[in-house]
């Protein structure tokens, strides 16, 4: 299985940061170069037909790569442009044999006066844990990358390993929505609930009315450049948030020995959401896409297989009996005339673990 881990490098000192941002410049001219010398029909190249460029001779090799793939992608979409364009913020690529991690530590070359390695600090979190417990454990290293983004540099590190599929047969249902963020139920195999686990959104409603408070102000101040740098830090807010919640479930998935992960296909989130204005709309259609997304990709890291299921149903549908009507459900509970009275999101999680359960039956 390949993954990529994006390190975040400590604030680099002021003569470092200089460095790097001279060879992300360096290597916009590097990629265009090489664009067109593949337009001239020149595919045969190496870091020597790019002496004008100081970069260093492995960055070169692996630009010449990159461009190349990404050349043959604008070649079959037929664009009317005459050449590949790249923008300011191209990343500076290295294969394995150029960077070392040691530790919190990592280095690659880069030119200055000349070419020579540089040595940078990276942040200590759950990510740098990951990947060197995957290096212990025999991942193959594969490229990786530096880039900058909203005044930040980060390092992309790709790896191949290996993960054992589980073959357990407790099953999760994960119910994802507003108020709710995710309500999970765990069924064994004689299709009894053993478990589950409420991720409340009240937390993310406070924070969601307090960032559209403060964007009307800055509307009416005119102020779009603030408004969006809140959005930006609103959406990094909430993508912390999506990984907490994200690793908690896995937790108890491999806690309770479960083998599969259901989720409901999210195609008309924004139907699901059609009681927020537009603004929230948009921000939590990305963010139930991403969490889902953090999810499934945590999942199959821990050998958990991940399907997704037709959500027709799923929350109108008495998980006790199976009695499908509409009006059953009022705001947060779930009534049933058969005696099932239980909060909506735990009755919509515990039907997506049943109807796969059924289906694999069938």
């Amino acid at each position: 299985m390949q993954l990529t881990i994006v390190l975040e490098l400590l604030q680099p000192t002021k003569r470092k940061e200089a460095v790097m941002f001279s060879n992300v410049r360096e290597v916009v001219k590097n990629r265009q170069a090489i664009a067109s010398e593949l337009k001239k029909g020149n595919t045969k190249l190496s870091s020597a037909h790019f002496k004008q460029s100081r970069l260093p001779s492995a960055v070169k090799n692996q630009n010449i790569r990159e461009v190349k793939a990404l050349y043959r992608l604008f070649k079959q979409s037929e664009s009317k442009k005459e050449n590949m364009t790249f923008k300011d913020n191209q990343p500076i690529c290295f294969n394995n044999q150029n960077f070392a991690l040691d530790g919190h530590m990592i280095s690659f070359p880069l030119y200055d006066d000349k070419v020579r390695r540089f040595v940078f600090p990276v942040k200590q979190t759950e990510r740098l844990t990951l990947l060197n417990d995957y290096m212990k454990q025999g991942a193959k290293l594969g490229k990786a990358s530096l880039f900058y983004r909203q005044g930040k540099w980060y390092f992309a590190v790709t790896i191949q390993t290996k993960v054992n599929q589980s073959t357990n047969k407790q099953v999760m249902g994960i119910d994802i929505g507003l108020r709710q963020l995710a309500v999970a139920s765990v069924f064994n195999e004689q299709n009894e609930e053993i478990n589950r686990v409420f991720h409340n959104g009240k937390q993310v409603g406070f924070i969601r009315k307090k960032y559209r408070s403060v964007r009307r102000k800055l509307g009416k101040a005119k102020q779009p450049k603030l408004i969006k740098r809140l959005g930006d830090k609103e959406q990094r807010w909430m993508t912390n948030k999506n990984h907490q919640i994200s690793r908690q479930l896995i937790n108890l998935a491999v806690q309770e020995q479960v083998g599969v992960i259901v989720m409901e296909k999210l195609e008309n989130i924004r139907q699901t959401a059609r009681s927020l204005r537009r603004v929230d709309r948009s921000l939590h259609s990305w963010a139930f896409y991403e969490l889902q997304s953090f999810i499934e990709y945590k999942a199959k890291l821990a050998g958990i297989k991940v399907v997704y299921i037709d959500p027709k149903h799923t929350s109108q549908r008495c998980s006790s009996c199976g009695v499908v009507k509409k009006q059953q459900r009022k705001r947060n509970i779930y009534h049933c005339s058969c005696g099932n009275h239980i909060h909506a999101d735990l009755n919509a999680s515990r039907n997506i673990a049943q109807i796969y359960n059924e289906q694999q039956s069938a």
